[in-house]
């Protein structure tokens, strides 16, 4: 693996230059994925981002794994760690009558608040909208529930793994004739929700910053993540009729497709979207007849004899050296890729040299690789300076520079577990 480095800041980090949103205060009352990596993109461009969590019922991803064998603290997840970079973590009760009262004083420091609890548990905590906005007329206010703060779902409940279901995206994987295999992650919630809410914020704030003025966002996982089913929905309305699962097939390139190359369980990906493409393809492969076959010599009848031609291909591919194969398919012209795995992707040159992966050091967890930025601002940095809190990490720092409260108030909430 390549050397990584210990410094919490990235290149051109070290310096301390200005983020575009250093200075906006966020409070963040979200869990699991899809608002935490939403808030976690906001704390990266610079914003002071504060955590309210409990003990008494801890976010399920510090509890889940991937996590050291054997470990039981709190602070070790790799998926809360790596979603949460930067931000400041206090513990509150909010279900208590001064833990509420806190919270509504966290309220009125935010800029925005942003959660992607339930409505009913929002309820339950007094964090509606209606309760925020009159305790801080100007704030941005991001409920994020799994399908919206109104209409017949508005209550249902449910994760990524329930959302992909719902939205379709289960529906189109797998092949055709078997059962929908889902894509193996909890896609909204590491992509579209995350990126949704963030330029939902963006937009709030630029309002926010011209006129003064707050407004409530109301932001349904589910129809961001219908987001990512364009496709077949605009075939079905456009009279292209039900999308059907097709594996790696597409309509518009032949061959399209993973194709198995030596060594073990190592696949080699590759796409034939011109003709260019096709007759670039078959020349390299040693076989300039194929282009020619009239089984193969357009696109329409490359898919209709699709099973015969991706027959050709893998045997052509299982004789075939994966990275070199990639390496002259590319170099002709032709589109392909290597199944790379976890730690291949960790390790990838290209990765690596862009400095993607960020490596702080976290108190408790050690050096681990976090996400880095996702794009590169050429004024203003984005970037990752600092690792995710420990549970409660700053629960003193916020209750006296912030809550203004004394020690023994402090102590006092403590020992009630109003604070932990």
């Amino acid at each position: 693996m390549a050397a990584r480095s210990t410094d919490a800041a990235t290149d051109g980090a070290a310096d301390g230059a200005a983020r575009p949103l250093d200075g906006l205060k966020v409070l963040d009352l979200t869990w699991f994925g899809a608002g935490p990596i939403g808030t976690r993109a906001l704390a990266n461009l610079g914003a002071d981002v504060i955590r309210v969590e409990t003990e008494k019922r801890p976010d399920g991803l510090r509890i889940g794994g991937p996590r050291p064998l054997e470990t039981t603290s709190l602070n070790l997840s790799g998926y809360y760690n790596n979603f949460n970079s930067e931000k400041r973590s206090i513990t509150i009760d909010l279900t208590t009558e001064r833990g509420h009262e806190l919270g509504i004083e966290l309220v009125k420091w935010a800029d925005v608040f942003v959660t992607n609890m339930t409505n009913r548990a929002v309820s339950q905590i007094g964090m509606t909208w209606e309760q925020v906005s009159a305790a801080n007329p100007g704030i941005i206010g991001m409920y994020q529930p799994m399908q919206g703060l109104t209409g017949p779902h508005s209550e249902y409940l449910g994760f990524g793994a329930i959302l992909s279901t719902v939205c379709g995206i289960n529906g189109m994987t797998g092949f055709e004739g078997n059962e929908p295999r889902g894509s193996g992650t909890n896609y909204p919630d590491y992509v579209v929700n995350p990126i949704h809410l963030a330029i939902g914020v963006m937009a709030a704030i630029r309002h926010q910053r011209r006129t003064g003025e707050g407004q409530l966002i109301d932001m349904s996982q589910l129809e961001s993540s219908v987001a990512a089913m364009s496709g077949p929905i605009f075939a079905i309305d456009n009279g292209g009729g039900e999308f059907r699962r097709s594996g790696n097939r597409v309509t518009f390139a032949a061959p399209h497709g993973a194709y198995q190359v030596q060594g073990d369980d190592r696949w080699l990906v590759l796409g034939c979207l011109t003709e260019e493409h096709w007759r670039a393809f078959t020349a390299l492969a040693g076989h300039p007849q194929w282009a020619d076959d009239e089984r193969f010599a357009t696109l329409a009848a490359r898919k209709q004899h699709e099973d015969e031609l991706d027959a050709l291909v893998g045997q052509w591919a299982a004789e075939q050296d994966g990275p070199e194969a990639m390496e002259r398919l590319q170099a002709v012209g032709v589109p392909a890729g290597l199944v790379q795995s976890a730690s291949e992707v960790l390790a990838d040159e290209h990765i690596v040299e862009r400095g993607y992966f960020v490596y702080p050091e976290h108190a408790e967890a050690g050096v681990r690789a976090y996400d880095g930025p996702g794009f590169r601002l050429s004024k203003t940095p984005h970037d990752l300076r600092g690792p995710a809190p420990l549970l409660g990490e700053h629960t003193f720092e916020i209750c006296t520079d912030l809550l203004e409260l004394s020690v023994d108030e402090i102590a006092d909430l403590v020992a009630e577990q109003v604070l932990f």
